[in-house]
């Protein structure tokens, strides 16, 4: 028969391997990354996409918001909410090297280039939303 201090030894150690098993939750707030009151839009041509979890990116080469040419990182919404709200990566693929106008907000964290995508567009084109509506262009933040 085993003592109770081995089973609550052996209880304790199972219950940490169960617990370092579990994958870590590190989804953080928009403020956390992104400064709402620094969002403008954004014109260049559309150079790439990475279709990733948790959120999808795509990369725009253009003037930044300093006049520069530069390469340009938009993380946007979740994959789910992307596809759900009509902007799939086959919208992406299908507008690659193309001139798009992107709504987003600047990154705090001091990475330059780094935005948070509120939408997307092509010239004359209706808008395809891609992230959250801090601004509240569209009457909420969802």
């Amino acid at each position: 028969m085993i003592s109770k201090k081995a089973f609550t030894f052996i209880l304790g150690v199972a219950t940490l391997a169960c617990a370092a098993t579990r994958p870590v939750s590190a989804h953080h707030s928009f403020s956390a990354e992104f400064d709402e009151n620094k969002c403008g839009e954004l014109t260049g041509k559309l150079v790439g996409v990475d279709w990733q979890n948790p959120h999808p990116y795509f990369f725009v080469e253009g003037k930044n918001s300093k006049g520069e040419t530069a390469r340009m990182t938009f993380q946007t919404s979740s994959i789910a909410n992307m596809t759900r709200g009509g902007t799939p990566r086959a919208y992406f693929m299908e507008n690659m090297n193309k001139t798009v106008i992107v709504r987003a907000c600047a990154s705090i964290n001091g990475t330059d280039n780094r935005f948070a995508a509120s939408w997307v567009r092509l010239p004359d084109q209706p808008i395809h939303r891609t992230g959250q509506d801090v601004e509240r262009i569209f009457g909420s933040n969802n």
